[in-house]
């Protein structure tokens, strides 16, 4: 047996695979923005949150600057209070391809001044994780202007938890970070356990369907419920509706949303819908407002901030 040729094809083997490993890391970093992930913190309440005092450098050079309170913005939390917080889901984030300054958290404190503007919007949250935060997290829970800018889909979300997507908990290794990165994405993709006993065999439309409607009651009652906590306390609130691009493009989502006309109605002074202002420029600028079916593109946000502005300001002069 020649052991010299195995040794000597064993080890182009594995000289081939270090190759590719540096190559795949150095294309992840460089050219995928990789490398760099947004770490979070897990909490039994709201489920997780970004990992307060970091700067990430992602896609296309934009930075994300996490804060001392583990929120989005360029400016620490003022202990004088006056804090304007805006909770959300990625929409609010605004994502890892748009720049700190050009969400339209960052953009409304262009225009308000004396006042610092906080973005605690994070990725897939709920409206039970938002209220949770609003309510319980000591560190953001005494501002006294709250925006929560919403899709309707984050009523059927439930509590989201730190082991929803591909969400990080960790720091990444100082080495082969971009390809570590893209293996966590993989493999939260992958679950074995929905191979087995944990795919649920119900199949039943209209079970699933009342489940969900009964779902999202809950989480109307309880999102009713901090807002009229909020207001008992004296605390200002916007609640803000996002519009995807299905419900720009038919009424009927909006005017048949128990959801949206529970709200609307209810808190009738302090309700903003995005549909009419989106609505004026989709048609010619559908590519530039929107990413996707819900996420917003810098003209999005944009809108978004022209919209919303006037409304905080408002609440400032009154108070």
């Amino acid at each position: 047996m020649n052991w010299t040729k195995y040794f000597l094809s064993g080890l182009i083997l594995i000289c081939i695979t270090l190759f590719l490993v540096f190559v795949g890391d150095i294309v992840a970093k460089k050219y995928l923005g990789l490398g760099e992930p947004i770490v979070y913190d897990s909490h039994k309440l709201w489920g997780y949150s970004p990992r307060a005092n970091r700067l990430y450098k992602r896609f296309d050079g934009d930075i994300v600057t996490i804060n001392n309170v583990g929120v989005r913005g360029l400016e620490q939390w003022r202990e004088d209070g006056a804090n304007i917080l805006f909770l959300g889901d990625s929409v609010t984030y605004g994502g890892s391809y748009i720049n700190d300054d050009q969400t339209f958290s960052s953009l409304a404190c262009a225009n308000v001044t004396n006042w610092s503007c906080h973005n605690a919007g994070v990725n897939a949250y709920g409206i039970l994780n938002m209220v949770a935060r609003s309510r319980y997290d000591s560190r953001i829970n005494d501002a006294p202007i709250r925006i929560f800018t919403f899709i309707s889909e984050d009523f059927d979300r439930g509590l989201q938890k730190a082991n929803t997507a591909h969400f990080i908990l960790r720091e990444s290794p100082n080495y082969f970070s971009g390809l570590w990165e893209i293996m966590n994405f993989i493999a939260s993709g992958v679950n074995p356990k929905e191979w087995f006993g944990k795919r649920s065999d119900i199949q039943d439309e209209e079970v699933l369907r009342e489940a969900q409607l009964v779902n999202r009651q809950f989480a109307l009652d309880i999102f009713v419920d901090e807002l009229e906590r909020l207001n008992s306390l004296g605390l200002s609130f916007l609640i803000v509706h996002s519009p995807s691009t299905q419900e720009i493009e038919d009424q009927n989502l909006i005017d048949n949303n128990f959801v949206l006309s529970t709200l609307s109605s209810t808190f009738s002074e302090n309700y903003i819908s995005l549909v009419d202002p989106i609505r004026l420029r989709f048609e010619n600028y559908r590519n530039e407002i929107y990413k996707d079916s819900v996420h917003y593109e810098e003209l999005g946000h944009q809108i978004a901030n022209e919209t919303i502005t006037p409304f905080i300001l408002d609440i400032i002069n009154n108070m």
